[in-house]
This record gives structure tokens, C-alpha cells and sequence, in this order.
């Protein structure tokens, strides 16, 4: 009989020097648990491997950016207000992406820059069709013939 085989497991010394390391195929499953210090960290912790998650308010800002644009022919208000709110929330998620690129993943913040970007320019639609409505609207107020003519030649 071996050493190990005559002395029980609880009985032998440990040696600070030189950790004993299971071998994989030594007990009859073939797999072990590495030990704690060898796990992967949290997900989420130290900013490295797995740990990259989402900008919080990318994808709503996207979609609110992609929303936005269409939405500026409902006389420019819906554009203007989904417009306002992802240019808000995209600006947002790219100052936090700023400021610990290594946590986030970069997908999402080209979402969140990309939905900046919609936002901007649905505001900017919006604003130039409200414009463009109010004009319409106190031309027709202080040129009512004007305004029925045109109109009358169009048909």
C-alpha cells in the first residue's frame, strides 16, 4: 500500500509551501470545482470578459428615435416630443459609455447613438413642420382670399 492509501485524508500535514491541486480524473465524476480564487468574477464586476452589459436606456432610445420620424407628419408634436425624449436618453447613455467604456457593451451604445441621431433629426423635422403649419395657419387668418384662392386653384 501506498502512503496516502495507509494515512486518512484528515491526518496528513499541509504544506503552505506547494497547494495540492485535485486532478481532474481522479474521483469517479471526472469534473471539480476550481477553487474560488480561480472562478470567473461576478457578472457585471471588474469591467472585463463576461461582464459588459447593456446602456440602460439604449434600445428605448432607439426606438423612440425610429418612432420619432414618421411621427413628425402628425403635425410635427408626436415627432417632436419622441424626438426630444431619445436625443435626451441617447445623450445620456453616451456620456455613461463615456466615462467606463470597458463596462458596456458597444452594441448598445451605437443603439444609444443611433437613437441620439433619429432624435435630432426628428426634433429638427418637427420644429420645421410646426413652423411651417403655424405659417399656413396665420396666412390663411390675414389673407383669407389669398387662401381660398390658392386652394380653389388646385382643383
Amino acid at each position: 500500500m501506498s502512503e496516502e492509501q495507509e494515512r486518512p485524508q484528515e491526518n496528513q500535514p499541509i504544506n503552505l509551501n506547494k497547494p495540492e491541486i485535485p486532478e481532474a480524473n481522479a474521483g469517479n465524476t471526472g469534473f471539480t470545482t476550481p477553487p474560488p480564487f480561480q472562478q470567473n468574477p461576478p457578472f457585471g464586476q471588474f469591467g472585463g470578459g463576461m461582464g459588459h452589459q447593456n446602456l440602460p436606456n439604449a434600445t428605448a432610445a432607439l426606438v423612440l428615435g425610429i418612432i420619432a420620424i414618421p411621427a413628425c407628419c402628425f403635425y410635427g408634436i408626436f415627432g417632436l416630443i419622441f424626438g426630444i425624449i431619445a436625443w435626451i436618453l441617447g445623450a445620456g447613455d453616451i456620456k455613461k459609455y463615456e466615462l467606463n467604456p470597458t463596462l458596456y457593451t458597444e452594441s448598445s451604445y451605437k443603439n444609444a447613438k443611433a437613437g441620439k441621431i433619429c432624435g435630432m433629426i426628428a426634433t429638427i423635422l418637427s420644429v420645421v413642420f410646426i413652423i411651417l403649419v403655424i405659417l399656413v395657419v396665420v396666412g390663411a387668418i390675414t389673407h383669407p382670399a389669398a387662401y381660398d384662392q390658392f386652394f380653389k386653384g388646385i382643383q
